[in-house]
């Protein structure tokens, strides 16, 4: 008769120990990444915000909605309308090219609004927009889209494909936590998926989310 042999016990739970640390070295290592994408996010909010207002405090004009910026800025740049909104595509991309040549952030971005397709949504490109950490798209527009928002306004939008349980976390650094109330809420198109009883999606976060922070 052949004698059959398996694994003895202590194999096998050596075997689950090392699986088990890899799971955790995983987990772990995600928790990191998106660690330091909150941080990202929020330096960059923050530093477009110290962009947004350097500006207006040097030409008296918002970024993109600037009149005069192809005579004071660069001959190529969109003048806006002078409305005190960025209530245009063109303004929209105009914003993130008037900001850039005035020296105010980096990046090479065009006078067209090739890739900015509605001034609500957050659909834009890499030649008219910054991109947050994930490859969406961050804008500025005069809008409607924070969630519960009463009034038309100035709004900055983190573009989408953020996870909601991201999203939450930056919402406890910069606000109160909620995705309805406060100064930063949820975009209202993504609402039904990343928000359930009035919180963010944390224990089973949806994975492409986006929200808006009220000026």
């Amino acid at each position: 008769m052949k004698v059959q042999k398996g694994f003895t016990l202590i194999e096998i739970s050596i075997v689950l120990v090392i699986v088990g640390l890899i799971l955790g070295g995983v987990l772990k290592g995600q928790a990191l990444i998106d660690s330091a994408r909150v941080r990202s996010v929020i330096n960059d909010i923050n530093g477009i915000r110290a962009a947004w207002y350097g500006f207006q405090d040097r030409f008296h004009a918002l970024p993109g909605d600037y009149p005069d910026a192809s005579a004071t800025i660069h001959a190529d740049a969109n003048d806006g309308n002078g409305n005190g909104e960025i209530d245009t595509t063109n303004e929209i991309a105009g914003v993130w090219h008037h900001l850039a040549e005035a020296g105010f952030i980096s990046g090479d971005f065009d006078t067209t609004a090739s890739g900015v397709t509605t001034i609500e949504g957050t659909e834009c490109s890499a030649d008219s927009c910054p991109q947050n950490p994930y490859y969406g798209f961050y804008k500025i527009a005069s809008a409607q889209k924070a969630a519960d928002a009463g009034n038309r306004s100035i709004e900055f939008f983190t573009g989408d494909k953020i996870p909601s349980s991201v999203l939450f976390q930056i919402d406890q650094k910069l606000d109160d936590g909620k995705p309805g109330s406060g100064l930063f809420r949820v975009h209202a198109d993504f609402s039904g998926d990343c928000v359930e009883n009035d919180q963010w999606k944390v224990i089973e976060p949806y994975r492409d989310c986006a929200a808006v922070l009220l000026e």
